[in-house]
Formats: C-alpha cells, structure tokens, sequence
C-alpha cells in the first residue's frame, strides 16, 4: 500500500514493462485462456465458502516478524467473508492503544499530525468487522473524550469519529458526487442495484497497479451482470489517468481526485478519510459496505458472494 505522494514519469522502456502488451493473437487462441481465467475464478470463489460465524473460530492476527516496527497496535487480523462481530474486548484494546499512542505528543502544534497514523490504523482494525451499536458508541465516546482533550484538532477528531460511524461495515456507504475524465458529474447512488466496488487508486500506485489483473476479470467475468467497479483517481496529470486505463484495458468509470494542491487529498479522498492506497471497499446491491480493505483473491471470493445473494423479495 502506498501512502500518498507522486510518481514520476516512467521512461518508454519502463512504461513497456508495466503494462502487457494487447494480446493480437487470433480469436481462437484468446479464447481458452480467457475460459481458464474465468473457470479459475469460479474456483475460487466456490473454495470460499463462508461458514457461520458462530461456527467460526476467532481468527488470530498475524505475529509481527522479527525486528518489525513497533505501532503499537496489533497486526491486522486476517480478513474474513462473514459478517463477524468484534469482540467487546478486542475494541477495549483498540481504544486503550490509540489513547496511549496519541498521548506519547505533547505539542499541541505537532499532535494532530503526529495522530493521524494511529487513527488511520484504527481504522483499518474496525473494519475488519462489524461493530456493535454499544460498541461503535464506546469508540465515538472516546474520540469524544480525546476532542475535549486536544481542542486544537476538534475538527479532525469529528472527522474521524463520522468515519467510524458512517464507514464501518454494515452502513450505507456515503453519497459520492464529482466528475469522470470527461468532466461529466455521476454519483455514487446511481450504481445502487448493483454489486459495486469502489477503489481509491492512482497510476502512481504500485500496489494499485498490482490490482489491475483482477479487475480486468472481474469486468469481464460480470460484464452482463448487476456489478459495477468504480474509481476514485487521484493522479495529478488527468491524462496519465486516462491513458493509464487505455493501456491497461480497464474501462471502468472513475472520479478524476487528483486535481487538489495535493493529488492525495481530493475532496473525495479526504472525505472518505484515505490515506493509504489503494483503499478499497464493497457494497450490496442496497449499497451497504459489506467488506472494507479487501485485495486480490480476496476481493474476488467477497464479489462472488454477493453476487451468488438473492435479492430481497
């Protein structure tokens, strides 16, 4: 995952290895491949079958390895595909390591900066489940307590407590509204209906880039289903953005981000409190973040699964 800042023009040679080069191989010889593709993902998919959650065992953080950094939070548990609840005792300790990692700053001028890495990380360890109203209540309480506490970033602190309680897992997911490359305006609401995942990502990406083979499977996988992929760019140069999803044959709409002083912190992506990239979450059909953070295979299985739901009567 990056967290913020630019990438630099890749030179002819660079930008060749990026980015395959468009298959011009005769229809006949395109086809298997891309069944395998499809077949593999439908395999993968049906080895991901959730189990009740009362049924599951609590799934255990990885150790950090030898000489890793301290943070001061845990390590990330491993991402599920159920609807879990935390533990009141886990969130306890979410709580209790924010409050003492933020406490280390003593300048009120450097706290907030100092802060946000830990609410970030915070973050990332609530939406790995879903939380209790009695437990979501606990966390704004404390944010509360650290608002009164650190009067100077009041604002930011209300911020992040309005993530936490409209961005967590099992909320409708906040009305996006901006213009695509074309400067025309869409809105988030107008992909309901649909399985939607929506990326925060960028050419000057790595690890968005590394995303890209997926997505291209599973644009073709659900081309004539409810499924719609969505991107929130945050490239400074809007035609690097364009000409980075030409050459990467990735068709999907997205908000052009990148247009702020800094290309990191557009209104969409300070809105949705980003700081890490990519950033990526997933909604149902009713446009409710079902799964927050997902990568990879992961987000493959999350899709497949929501697609298989039957819709409401």
């Amino acid at each position: 995952m990056s967290i913020g800042g630019k990438r630099r023009a890749a030179s002819p040679k660079l930008r060749a290895q990026r980015f395959p080069p468009i298959d011009t191989r005769p229809l006949r010889y395109r086809v298997p491949m891309r069944v395998a593709s499809l077949v593999l993902c439908l395999l993968i998919a049906a080895c991901s079958g959730s189990s009740n959650p009362a049924d599951a065992p609590e799934p255990k953080a990885p150790a950090s390895p030898p000489g890793a950094e301290d943070i001061g939070f845990a390590p990330v548990a491993p991402i599920r595909v159920d609807a879990a609840e935390h533990l009141d005792g886990a969130v306890d300790a979410l709580i209790e390591t924010l409050q003492t990692l933020v406490s280390k700053q003593t300048d009120p001028a450097k706290w907030q900066e100092d802060a946000a890495i830990h609410f970030w990380r915070l973050q990332n360890r609530l939406e790995r489940r879903v939380l209790s109203s009695e437990q979501e209540a606990t966390v704004t309480a404390a944010m509360d307590a650290l608002a009164v506490a650190h009067p100077e970033a009041r604002e930011y602190i209300e911020h992040r407590k309005w993530m936490v309680q409209n961005l967590g897992i099992g909320k409708v997911a906040p009305e996006i509204v901006g213009k695509d490359f074309d400067n025309v305006e869409f809105k988030l609401s107008d992909s309901r209906g649909k399985v939607t995942v929506v990326v925060f990502t960028g050419e000057w990406c790595g690890p968005c880039r590394s995303e890209y083979p997926y997505q291209r499977l599973m644009l073709e996988l659900y081309q004539d289903k409810p499924f719609a992929l969505l991107g929130v760019n945050s490239d400074a140069d809007l035609d690097v953005a364009k000409t980075g999803k030409i050459d990467s044959r990735l068709p999907y709409r997205s908000w052009w981000d990148g247009y702020a002083e800094k290309n990191t912190s557009g209104p969409i992506a300070t809105a949705w409190g980003v700081t890490g990239w990519p950033t990526m979450y997933l909604l149902d059909k009713a446009g409710v973040i079902r799964f927050a953070g997902l990568r990879h295979e992961d987000l493959l299985k999350a899709v497949s699964q929501l697609m298989a739901e039957k819709d409401p009567a």
